[in-house]
């Protein structure tokens, strides 16, 4: 857990310090169809199922192929291995957009989960954003 943070401050510390022109490369990660709150995602658990799950979207405006990393700060320990509450990786498409699935598990409710992507432009600039998702149970 420590060594991701440390990538990500790595990676944002980077940003400044390269001088390259990226031209409208950026990024923007949101969760798809999940309400808004104080810039905290609700993401209403579904007793019915085995894991509740949501669609997130990433926006760089850099083109296609552009290799995102995902990850989270909280994972599900599960017969002693850790699970990603996040597929750890996607690609852009020709627009420069791409889609990852978000899932959690019972014990998650009540949880505010940390989320994270980031990648390398081609001309060298990292780039990272994250949102934050609580799991709430409302129904």
């Amino acid at each position: 857990m420590i060594r991701l943070l440390f990538v990500f401050l790595f990676l944002i510390g980077c940003e400044d310090n390269i001088d390259s022109d990226c031209g409208e490369c950026g990024l923007e990660i949101y969760a798809v169809s999940l309400y808004e709150s104080d810039g905290v995602y609700e993401l209403e658990y579904n007793e019915d199922l085995a894991q509740t799950y949501t669609m997130l979207g990433a926006t760089t405006e850099c083109g296609w192929s552009q290799h995102l990393r995902w990850d989270t700060n909280l994972r599900y320990r599960i017969g002693g291995q850790d699970l990603r509450l996040v597929n750890p990786g996607s690609m852009t498409d020709d627009t420069g957009d791409a889609n990852v699935m978000f899932a959690v598990w019972e014990p998650f409710i009540g949880q505010t989960v940390k989320v994270y992507c980031g990648y390398e432009a081609e001309c060298g600039v990292q780039f990272v954003d994250s949102l934050s998702i609580r799991v709430v149970n409302e129904e």
